[in-house]
């Protein structure tokens, strides 16, 4: 995918320059001006041009089948022969244990037509322990997986209760095995900082695993306008969120851990998404990597808005059912009082420059709106819950319960960023603004953004106090 991007890019490089060389033919000053860029060659004649743009048509083709290569590759099979679609829940996608059709085979030697006995073992041993890979997921499908997954979360804890020794970085791992004897080890990552993430967040430890483990999880399903695939489990009682996530994120939250746990502890009002857990799930050769978030939607939402600040691919159709995005809310405001839009608009951009100091960024601005005068379900420590007035362009104002959540902020500023920063900026970067944005850059829009969206009662942008993030003692 990188060489990929990179082709594409020396295409509408060779693409553009042919093109000015056509022009030239028909524009004079044109030639003069190329040689005043360096470009000495930009008088050319139009075959030249022609050639190269035939040039950077055969590299955009090429770097197309390389894409639709990697893409088929990562689409096909893995190492052992199970069907990986994608990430998440196309690549591991939980399902009943079902007969193999072997034992539907009369009796005797099993008989292979395909040389795939090793395959048809694993894919049996999958489903044995609640996965299977490829095919359809049913609504039950949770019923099969989310009880293993319990157990071992409660196993992690009591092995720390029982007063195991951890490393400083003190990950726990304990093992079982399923009734189809596949082996299955469950890690929990940092679990002191956890611990005391939970408890600045105001969750004890009974309150937190009654939660995750006292009854089955609801849901097992994939969102609606979700790209990741990732499965979303909820608790029982709707306070958690368990969603799994992909490898370079996980990695991500475990480095970027520390710091966001000095941030929270002085900064109880933060609108950051609270992670209360991490895990990693291995079943065979094959690992699943969990989260578990405070949910920042406790109450059920008339409607859900995703909100970056650009325009890019931020239109869903409302139609679809889905959470809808930036140019859905662009004839909307939300306000608030003089003082809660401050504090509402001060905690956000405080996140805002956190994320940038970790280097992250393509977070988001989670916005529920629930109609005024709805009975609250029971209402957890961590409330995201605002009263407001959601204004349209025209004037007219609705009071209503927004809920508040910075989500998704585990993507890096990675090679492929920016590459995809390059390409896009000199595409669709002159139409829209593009997501794939520098983590400075980033924060400063979102923050822009903020200040137009998110305004006093009386039409104010909020005002804020000029400071460091944490006290000096803290930032040393």
């Amino acid at each position: 995918h990188y060489l990929a991007s990179v082709l594409r890019f020396i295409a509408l490089a060779v693409a553009s320059r042919a093109l000015l060389r056509a022009a030239s033919r028909f524009v004079p000053i044109l030639p003069d001006l190329g040689r005043g860029l360096g470009l000495g060659g930009v008088a050319a004649e139009a075959t030249d041009a022609s050639s190269d743009l035939i040039f950077a048509a055969l590299l955009h083709v090429f770097a197309s089948c390389l894409s639709l290569a990697t893409d088929g590759v990562n689409n096909g099979k893995n190492g052992n022969g199970l069907q990986v679609e994608s990430y998440g829940v196309q690549a591991l996608k939980i399902a009943r244990p079902v007969p193999s059709p072997r034992e539907e085979q009369p009796s005797g030697p099993p008989c292979d037509t395909n040389g795939n006995d090793e395959d048809d073992a694993d894919r049996q041993s999958a489903r044995s322990c609640g996965f299977a890979c490829g095919g359809q997921r049913r609504s039950s499908d949770v019923e099969e997986f989310a009880p293993r997954l319990q157990k071992l979360i409660w196993e992690c804890r009591r092995v720390r209760d029982e007063g195991a020794r951890f490393r400083i970085f003190d990950d726990c791992t304990v093992k079982q095995m399923s009734p189809g004897g596949v082996r299955m080890e469950l890690t929990e990552i940092r679990c002191s900082h956890f611990r005391r993430l939970r408890e600045c967040s105001g969750v004890s430890q009974d309150e937190y695993y009654e939660s995750v483990c006292a009854k089955p999880f609801s849901g097992g399903t994939v969102e609606v306008s979700g790209k990741s695939g990732s499965i979303f489990l909820r608790s029982h009682d709707n306070h958690l969120v368990l969603k799994t996530i992909e490898e370079h994120e996980f990695e991500v939250l475990r480095q970027i851990l520390p710091h966001m746990l000095l941030y929270l502890e002085h900064h109880r009002n933060s609108l950051l998404c609270r992670f209360l857990g991490a895990y990693a799930l291995t079943i065979g050769n094959t690992t699943l990597r969990f989260v578990v978030m405070a949910n920042c939607l406790p109450r059920k939402a008339d409607q859900i808005y995703d909100l970056k600040g650009t325009t890019e691919d931020r239109y869903v159709d409302p139609a679809s059912g889905g959470v809808l995005k930036d140019l859905n809310f662009s004839p909307y405001t939300m306000q608030f009082g003089p003082e809660m839009c401050t504090d509402i608009v001060q905690a956000l951009c405080d996140d805002a420059d956190f994320l940038e100091s970790v280097g992250t960024m393509d977070y988001s601005l989670l916005v529920g709106v629930t109609a005024k005068g709805i009975a609250p379900t029971d209402e957890w420590h961590l409330s995201t819950v605002r009263r407001g007035w959601l204004v349209s362009e025209k004037g007219q104002k609705v009071e209503v319960d927004f809920q508040l959540g910075v989500i998704d902020f585990l993507q890096r500023w990675t090679p492929k960023k920016v590459a995809a920063h390059w390409l896009k900026k000199a595409t669709i970067g002159c139409f829209h603004e593009i997501d794939t944005e520098p983590p400075a850059v980033y924060c400063q829009r979102f923050s822009k953004f903020l200040f137009k969206k998110i305004l006093a009662i009386d039409g104010a942008s909020a005002r804020l106090h000029e400071g460091p993030l944490l006290p000096a003692r803290s930032r040393a």
